[in-house]
């Protein structure tokens, strides 16, 4: 159950710069978007800012995505919060301790590590800045202590994730999809779908939640 320390800004999920509508925007039909260090998910958006944020991905070689989460607390907000945290220097505390890893320095506690700084470059902190700014800027950057005690926490598909799973042909045969072999299985055309349908999808899959 790690406690991160961890140098970056919050990220919100809502918002036309949030965390949802960016999923659905660059069309991250896998990712969860209440949950994005889930592996999967935090693979899919490491290769989507790769594609969308080029020039400031590359120099910022540590980036990672990091969520609070008490799987015992069972409050309403608690299962997705209103912000993940985008992370350039993730450091995880050992239990029933206040000092960080040997990796940040030997000895090196918590007030020391904020005391010091977030050991970026320059052109790392103008990078980090700079996607802020894109993503988050009414945020600051700065350390932040993050509990998470279930990291991989596996997500549920969402009901339409589990609907599109399944298909049916005109003569109301069932088929699964599963069941089918990769060359046989039923697939539905691809067609373009525009800003103002995406972001329809994103109102009601919301509200319904």
């Amino acid at each position: 159950m790690p406690v991160y320390m961890i140098h970056g800004f919050r990220w919100p999920r809502a918002g036309f710069t949030g965390i949802r509508v960016y999923i659905v925007l660059h069309n991250l039909e896998e990712a969860a978007a209440e949950y994005i260090q889930q592996p999967l998910t935090s693979e899919l958006l490491s290769e989507s800012f790769q594609k969308t944020q080029p020039d400031l991905v590359a120099r910022l070689p540590e980036l990672r995505f990091i969520e609070q989460y008490d799987p015992y607390d069972e409050t309403s907000n608690t299962v997705s919060q209103d912000y993940a945290y985008v992370a350039t220097k993730v450091l995880t505390i050992p239990d029933g301790g206040s000092e960080v890893p040997d990796s940040a320095g030997p000895g090196l506690n918590i007030a020391d590590c904020v005391e010091q700084g977030s050991g970026l470059s320059q052109d790392e902190s103008e990078a980090l800045e700079e996607l802020r700014n894109r993503l988050a800027p009414e945020e600051k950057i700065g350390w932040f202590m993050v509990y998470n005690g279930d990291p991989d926490r596996y997500f549920p598909p969402s009901e339409d994730e589990e609907d599109s799973e399944e298909e049916y042909y005109d003569d109301d045969s069932y088929v699964d999809e599963k069941s089918v072999a990769p060359s046989e299985a039923v697939t539905e055309p691809s067609t373009p779908v525009s800003y103002t349908s995406r972001l329809t999808r994103l109102w009601n899959r919301m509200s319904s939640s």
